[in-house]
């Protein structure tokens, strides 16, 4: 058995945060996922950066500036062998964007945008810069909560692995929606002519859908449900159909704060981020029919918002906004269970962690 080289064990991380204390953006470092270490690299000054795309080819990083008053999208020209990040061009969005997704297939940039209840699609260029007006997709409807679910509240997007589809979750209506993509893009077409609107698929009343994932094999999805603290199960079927096959309880003490949802890199496990009280990760074992089993939990900071899982599986880096530091535990393979290692990373209200191979 060959040790594993220096440079096998380092890693990039970029780090979004909520700015208005000392964070002033995004922040960049080397990780040395053995050491448990790490090196500050750049930073780059925006507003809210809370949530974080990277291209496939690690060239272009992409930001949501999470405002209701100045709500962009920012793009950023990436240097992996520096950490460094140079601005590009920002275009606006609707209210409140809080999720970004690189869609490779169409080349583009999607937010979920919180309070504008939209989801807004914005083209990129060959430079990475953002060209053109975003479409802008609204929905409408309400849910049952009183205070929590008065009107869209889009929180997240996936996209199918054949990319036929999107999928955006909608906290405030209970629903999964569904965007078609109806044909490539392509320059100076209509962007309105290639997304489209589609099936609605719901979730038990009051669930409030947060963040959303498929298995690689695009058989089964997962949804970590906000208000109730159920993960849903999903089944996706070849035209990317979803049918509901279980409900099983993240949050165990009612906080109504889940937030983030990941597969371990081998699928054999799941873990699910829960805050406002009784803070920490769930941890499911991945059946082979791809239905879960909760198996533990594992106690963090204050507010896991967000977290990440190193490509080799072996560590879990949790971002605990209000303690102020990035956690890291170890993952045992075998069981799914998280040791805290003790080491973290000190980071004013971080909320999103993007984990590369260094290259």
């Amino acid at each position: 058995m060959h040790a594993k080289s220096p440079d096998s064990q380092m890693l990039t991380m970029i780090v979004g945060t909520y700015t208005g204390g000392s964070s002033v953006g995004i922040y960049t470092y080397r990780f040395h996922a053995e050491a448990l270490t790490v090196q500050p690299l750049d930073k780059a000054v925006i507003d809210n950066p809370s949530y974080l795309a990277v291209s496939p080819d690690n060239a272009f990083v992409y930001a949501v500036s999470e405002s209701n008053g100045n709500a962009t999208v920012n793009a950023f020209t990436f240097d992996q062998s520096t950490g460094t990040l140079r601005f590009l061009n920002n275009k606006p969005v609707d209210a409140g964007p809080c999720y970004i997704l690189y869609h490779e297939a169409t080349k583009t940039v999607i937010t979920a945008n919180y309070s504008g209840g939209s989801v807004s699609i914005t083209p990129i260029a060959a430079d990475g810069s953002l060209t053109d007006t975003p479409l802008t997709i609204r929905y409408e409807g309400q849910g049952v909560h009183p205070s929590r679910q008065t009107k869209p509240y889009l929180h997240c997007i996936a996209a199918s692995s054949d990319n036929t589809v999107l999928f955006a979750t909608d906290l405030g209506t209970d629903k999964v929606h569904k965007i078609d993509i109806l044909q490539p893009l392509k320059e100076s077409i209509d962007l309105s002519s290639v997304f489209k609107k589609s099936t609605a698929f719901e979730v038990e009343p009051g669930s409030g859908p947060r963040h959303f994932i498929f298995n690689k094999k695009n058989t089964m999805a997962y949804l970590i449900n906000e208000l109730s603290g159920m993960v849903t199960v999903f089944s996706v079927d070849k035209i990317n159909n979803l049918t509901v096959k279980q409900y099983i309880l993240a949050d165990t003490v009612q906080a109504g704060g889940s937030a983030d949802i990941r597969l371990t890199p081998d699928e054999k496990f799941l873990y699910a981020s829960t805050r406002l009280k009784g803070d920490g990760i769930a941890i499911f074992r991945v059946n082979d029919d791809g239905l879960l089993t909760k198996v533990g939990f594992q106690a963090t900071g204050i507010h896991p918002r967000n977290f990440a899982i190193t490509p080799d599986g072996n560590l879990l880096l949790v971002a605990c906004r209000d303690s102020g530091i990035i956690q890291i535990f170890k993952i045992d393979k075998r069981t799914g269970l998280l040791t805290d290692t003790g080491q973290t990373i000190s980071v004013d209200r971080p909320v999103c962690i993007l984990i590369i191979p260094k290259g």
